[in-house]
Parts: structure tokens; sequence; C-alpha cells
């Protein structure tokens, strides 16, 4: 498995096709490719984000894809985002791979599963000389943020999803979705500036 540019921590956005996903369910190999090209960036670095354990998340993502191919003549041909697809299974994957682990066995509930949010290196929402200063700000005010904020506000304005796709991900009403990220937003207004803030939530 590619661990080279695959497993890089920058974010891009790449409109998803069902025409690509349809030649994909046919069999083609090429149209495979560049989803898996496509979304393996985002995808690695949400997976970072919900358990950060390298080989875990690796090893969901080789399965992940590993069985979209050797399953994909039951696959529906209705997905119209395929990184919302993408990201829906990861994170069921993570999920039933974290609680086989001994250590969060005893665990009641998924919501012990801290959702790191951390900005990344690439990232490039600063260009001036207090650069590292406002990174800090800006780590510090996401750290104030409860788990389920963190993943919302990264689903919503980084992974550019809906919130109906956010609210089926993380199994909310849609209501609480938009609840969640307005708390999340005056949070996060109390730490770091105005234009600090909409550079960060930008889409």
């Amino acid at each position: 498995m590619n661990t080279g540019k695959a497993f890089s921590s920058g974010l891009h956005v790449v409109a998803s096709h069902s025409s690509l996903w349809v030649l994909f369910l046919q069999g083609d190999r090429h149209a495979f490719a560049e989803i898996y090209n496509t979304y393996i960036d985002d995808l690695y670095h949400y997976g970072m984000h919900f358990c950060q354990d390298k080989e875990r998340v690796k090893d969901c993502l080789q399965d992940l894809f590993q069985d979209l191919w050797a399953g994909r003549e039951h696959l529906t041909e209705n997905v119209q985002h395929i990184r919302y697809y993408l990201i829906s299974s990861l994170r069921r994957r993570l999920l039933r791979a974290l609680r086989k682990d001994r250590r969060y066995q005893h665990r009641d509930s998924w919501e012990a599963f801290e959702f790191e949010f951390t900005l990344p290196l690439e990232n490039q929402l600063i260009h001036n000389e207090t650069a590292e200063e406002q990174k800090k700000l800006l780590q510090q005010a996401l750290s104030n943020l409860s788990r389920r904020q963190r993943e919302a506000i990264y689903l919503r304005f980084f992974q550019d999803l809906s919130y109906n796709e956010v609210a089926d991900i993380m199994s909310m009403q849609v209501d609480s979705v938009y609840n969640t990220i307005s708390k999340a937003i005056g949070i996060l207004k109390k730490t770091v500036s105005l234009p600090l803030l909409l550079l960060l939530l930008e889409k």
C-alpha cells in the first residue's frame, strides 16, 4: 500500500462524480485508482484525527479499499458524494476496530473515542510573521471544543460535507448538527479573531 503522497497530512477538495463511481462498479481499474488517489489523503487525515493510531488507520484504509474492489458488484450505484461514502465507511471500520481492542472493551460509549483536531502541516491559512502565534491560538481554540463539536466542524468545513451528511455519519439529527456547529463557532469566537475564524472555516 502506498505510504508516500497517499498518506500526506494535507487536504485537497475534489468534486465527486457519480459517473466515476459507476465506472468503478463496472470493474474499471483506472476509475478505482482515481478514486483512491483523490480521497486517500483526506481519509487518512480524518482517520488520524479519529484515533491517532497510524497503523490502525492504515490497516482500516487498506481493508476498506480491498473490500470495495472485491465487493463492487454488490455496491449501490446511487453514490453522489464519494467522499461522504468513504468517510462514513472508514468511520464504521475504525469504531469496530477500536471496540475490539482490549483497551476499549469496557467503555460504554464511542463518546470515549476522542477526535483529535490538529491543523494540517500544509495548512496555508496564515501567511505573515505571526503565523506560529496564530496557529497556536487556533489549536488552543479547537482544543476547547467537545469531541462532537470538533468532529462536526471538521466534517462540515474541512471535508466540505453537507449538514445532512454530517448528521448521518455522526448518527445525529440534522438540527442537532446545526446546534453543535453553532455552539462550536460561538466558543471559537471567544478565542480567535473574526478574520482568523473566517479563514479557518472558509470552504
